[in-house]
């Protein structure tokens, strides 16, 4: 009578967990390559979000409504917890294509807060037809009426150039130049622009 060999649940045993061993050591590699890429991808999209939202700023004070008095504001501020949320605001015509009338565009940062737990804290634009630069109160705009821009954004200090110096303080014709800087948690980006 032939005798038929059969592998032991000892040895069923060992070769799963080898298998799993082996497996885990090959994957060890796959799950931090995947790790990085992700974060990487988070790192460059909040880069190129900030940059977005600064070439857009940018463009639309290019396009500012140059016949106007005042053409670009800036109003620098600082915050009591440091940081700058400055404030931009700029003359434009763009309400016309919707058949108002010109006025302005404010850039401000807003901030959640015991009041205000629903917001989605960031930077946020108002157009605001029929309003001068010199004559918008930016803090007292709806925080409703504003749209927002780019979430969570911390700070956005602007500097003009005046020649032959930045300023941070401005309201006047369009500038040579201004410079952006965006910052969301520890990203910052510095965006410079030269205005025709």
């Amino acid at each position: 009578m032939r005798r038929l060999r059969a592998f032991t649940l000892i040895e069923i045993l060992v070769a799963v967990a080898l298998t799993g061993m082996v497996a885990s050591l090959a994957l060890a590699p796959v799950v931090y390559a995947v790790r990085q890429i992700t974060e990487t991808e988070a790192l460059y999209s909040d880069e190129a979000g900030l940059r977005r939202a600064a070439a857009f700023m940018a463009r639309e004070t290019a396009a500012g409504l140059r016949l106007a008095s005042v053409v670009v504001q800036v109003v620098a501020h600082e915050r009591l917890e440091g940081g700058n949320d400055d404030v931009l605001i700029v003359a434009t015509a763009s309400p016309a294509r919707q058949n108002l009338a010109a006025g302005s565009v404010v850039y401000k940062l807003l901030y959640r807060s015991v009041m205000d737990e629903d917001l989605i804290p960031g930077l946020y634009r108002w157009r605001l037809p029929g309003a001068l630069p010199e004559k918008v109160e930016h803090v007292g705009l709806e925080k409703k009426d504003g749209q927002l821009v780019l979430p969570h954004v911390t700070a956005m200090k602007l500097s003009v150039f005046n020649p032959p110096d930045w300023v941070g303080d401005y309201s006047g014709k369009l500038p040579r130049g201004m410079r952006f800087s965006l910052s969301r948690g520890e990203e910052q980006v510095e965006y410079v622009f030269a205005f025709p």
